[in-house]
């Protein structure tokens, strides 16, 4: 009986000491620094870029911009001649390094529904993603998108999915910027 119980603790001793030569960054079982190493990015098999997680900027919708009506003409403002209405409801980024750049992939879904005035078939939004530095909001990157769905017939409500893949900043900036995304109209109209 004895010898079985100097078995097993030898046994845990064992696994206590190999648990203890697998940490790092810490104190190791003998009390030495650990294996300190540098963590690298994982790399897209398929794009061949390095993808980055921690330092992705996230992405943001400003006041104002996750909603969209379209009117008949002269109808602005009139619950009854809304042609379609969409809004945003989520928005995300993927972020991948290439050289000196970095690469954000910015995404955004929602919905769009028919109005009083309008039906199924084709329709466009005005999908704008921006990226400002904190502090400055000097513009590094801006593109305006007519973005087009379809709604289909009987009821004329449908998800979209807005990619935007071109979003490319100075890795040495990425820490510092805030990525908007949302609809925009351009400056309102003159009457």
């Amino acid at each position: 009986m004895k010898s079985q119980s100097v078995r097993i603790l030898a046994a845990l001793s064992v696994t206590a000491l190999v648990a203890g030569c697998n940490t790092s960054g810490g104190p190791g079982f003998l009390g030495g620094g650990g294996n300190k190493t540098k963590s690298e990015p994982a790399t897209d098999a398929t794009l061949g870029m390095k993808v980055v997680q921690g330092s992705c900027p996230n992405v943001e919708l400003r006041e104002g911009t996750a909603y969209f009506r379209k009117y008949a003409k002269g109808g602005d403002g009139d619950p009854e001649k809304i042609v379609f209405q969409a809004a945003i409801t989520d928005a995300t980024r993927q972020c991948s390094i290439t050289g000196t750049e970095m690469n954000i992939k910015v995404v955004a879904a929602g919905r769009a529904a028919a109005g009083p005035a309008g039906g199924s078939g084709a329709v466009k939004m005005p999908v704008r993603v921006a990226v400002v530095e904190k502090g400055s909001n000097k513009v590094l990157y801006s593109e305006l998108t007519q973005f087009e769905t379809n709604l289909p017939g009987g009821d004329p409500t449908a998800q979209f999915l807005f990619s935007d893949p071109n979003v490319n900043i100075p890795i040495e900036q990425s820490r510092a910027v805030r990525i908007f995304v949302g609809f925009d109209e351009g400056p309102p109209k003159k009457g």
